[in-house]
């Protein structure tokens, strides 16, 4: 089954062929297929539920009375989107700790049902509070930003470019899949008149229906990473999976399909190398860095069993060491201005598309007035939201199945950054002049979606080289608290915007001045692109250092290998 799937992949590959000896993805034979498929399945469901609020959050606020002006409400939806990421920046770092420590797939479990139980709540929210505090439990308890980042490296491989390059737009295809998706069951189901036979319920509660939808996504996520989903942890992989196990057994019993051999069921195999760390806790397994000593050897095992446990104890780098590489320290805040104002735009876009057409009461003409005068919105109703941001959703999927692959085989990661950044601040300069289209609904509607799409595309192409690089670069043992770092910093950035922002967006429209809210996000496009001149594909790591653990990490394989053929072991050493 799986050679014909690569078969079929392979001829779709041949139809991008640059050349006869050339094509835009990798070798699928040596792709892991399923287990990509298995991690979007499970990931789609958070971009389902983070995508369905935006239509119809504006109404959902508004209903709840606690705004006393229609300018206030932008004020009050920040909060809701700013209390979600302070409390991730509160526990993501220690989510990516939790899973370097107890596993990836342990994590991601309850992130799923800590976010199924919060959409509920906030689902059935009868006032502005409730919805508050769901937001903020659903920060709290979902971890899973930072470790599928970690999953999809660790599956893929941190060294194969082609594999990171397709496993991670395989993250952005998903998110665009699961925007589409949310766009369309937030903004049709939400309401007390959306759906007609279950007034009962949207009567009292008009936005739980979709949220229903979204909590019962969020447990099919569940049971399928349970039974199917691997643990990808250098160490940990190689515990017994009580729940694989009995999906296999499903499988081979039900299914009379061939069982299948785990990590957990042959001997583990030892592998070595100088990317590698030497087994043993994770905790005191490091790279190189400033002095790099074996302390202690230790070979023990049991004679009769034949088993045996190996560990090497060097030096330690911290996690600021880490953390402070320039090649990481720069991916970061690269990272951080491009989620503050991504963040912003995709939380006030849809607000200004529901905000209500500025008129002067006497002529009922429009208020705004080209170039500095900008006030008002363009009266969108959910629906109308809902259909815009899904049909950018599909649009980003083209880009992602097509473009992308091309972009990465022609470019490198870096260069392909660069590059996309650009667009940021011109689009973001154009959109308060949306509302002197307001007149014309189908023309409005076809420029937002101009916007929507340039900054579909920019974001599709331009977000996963950052990760690409920082992966890249990030220790295989320290990879968990890198990702939690950097979903913790980026967290900060979408605790603060909203705040921020609404204060701004909300002074702004108050003033006729729509347009501050919006050129600001253009100064930090600006900013981007001024930072993006120190960013760096390459480890610029002390070179001794490089050299020492090089010969250090090739005696402990002399070692190693001299001790198993004594004790004859059943093992592979790589060097």
């Amino acid at each position: 089954m799986r050679s014909q799937f690569n078969r079929i992949l392979g001829n779709i590959t041949r139809s991008f062929s640059v050349t006869s000896t050339t094509t835009l993805v990798p070798d699928f034979s040596t792709f892991p297929i399923e287990q990509i498929i298995i991690i979007s399945l499970v990931r789609i469901s958070d971009p389902i539920a983070f995508t369905s609020l935006h239509p119809y959050v504006y109404y959902m606020v508004q209903e709840f009375g606690i705004a006393d002006t229609e300018a206030d409400i932008a004020r009050y939806v920040g909060y809701l989107s700013s209390v979600f990421a302070f409390s991730q920046f509160l526990t993501c770092y220690h989510w990516g700790r939790f899973a370097d420590r107890f596993g990836r797939k342990p994590t991601m479990m309850i992130g799923i049902t800590g976010s199924a139980i919060s959409w509920l709540i906030l689902g059935f929210a009868k006032n502005y509070y409730w919805a508050f505090f769901a937001r903020f439990l659903n920060g709290l308890l979902d971890g899973n930003v930072a470790i599928v980042s970690t999953l999809v490296a660790e599956n893929v491989g941190t060294k194969k470019k082609k594999h990171q390059a397709l496993g991670f737009a395989s993250i952005t295809l998903v998110w665009e899949i699961g925007s589409a998706v949310g766009s369309m069951i937030g903004g049709f189901l939400s309401g007390k008149n959306a759906v007609s036979g279950v007034e009962w319920l949207t009567d009292s509660f008009p936005y739980a229906l979709p949220n229903i939808i979204i909590s019962s996504l969020l447990g099919l996520s569940l049971v399928i990473g349970l039974f199917f989903m691997e643990e990808t942890h250098f160490q940990l992989k190689y515990r017994r999976d009580h729940f694989i196990d009995f999906a296999d057994n499903v499988r081979v019993k039900l299914l009379r399909l061939k069982p299948r051999e785990r990590a957990w069921h042959r001997p583990r195999l030892y592998s070595i190398s100088e990317e590698s760390p030497l087994l043993g806790d994770t905790d005191s397994i490091t790279s190189y860095k400033s002095q790099v000593t074996v302390d202690e050897y230790a070979v023990s095992g049991d004679e009769e069993s034949g088993s045996s446990s190996i560990s090497v104890e060097i030096v330690k780098e911290s996690s600021w060491e880490v953390l402070s590489k320039p090649a990481i320290f720069y991916g970061v805040v690269g990272d951080f201005i491009l989620t503050l104002h991504i963040t912003i735009n995709n939380q006030f876009l849809p607000i200004f598309l529901a905000y209500e057409i500025a008129r002067d009461p006497q002529t009922g003409s429009l208020i705004s007035h080209f170039p500095f005068h900008i006030q008002g919105g363009l009266s969108y109703s959910a629906q109308d939201i809902g259909e815009l941001l899904s049909m950018t959703g599909i649009l980003g999927i083209i880009i992602v199945v097509f473009i992308f692959p091309y972009a990465n085989h022609h470019y490198e990661p870096l260069t392909i950054y660069k590059t996309m950044i650009k667009a940021y601040p011109i689009i973001y300069t154009l959109v308060p002049y949306l509302t002197l289209l307001a007149n014309y609904k189908g023309l409005s509607m076809a420029a937002t979606l101009f916007h929507i799409s340039v900054k579909s595309i920019t974001s599709s192409v331009a977000s996963p080289q950052i990760l690409i690089l920082i992966q890249t670069l990030a220790p295989e043992n320290q990879r968990g608290m890198v990702n939690g770092a950097i979903i913790s910093i980026t967290a900060f950035a979408r605790t603060m915007a909203p705040i921020v922002w609404g204060y701004l967006f909300a002074f702004a429209e108050a003033n006729s001045i729509a347009w501050v809210g919006w050129w600001s996000l253009s100064l930090f496009g600006l900013v981007a692109i001024y930072f993006g001149r120190f960013l760096t594909d390459k480890d610029v790591a002390d070179e001794d250092d490089k050299a020492a653990l090089a010969e250090n990490t090739r005696s402990s394989n002399k070692m190693l290998q001299n001790t198993f053929k004594a004790r004859s072991l059943e093992g592979t050493l790589v060097i």
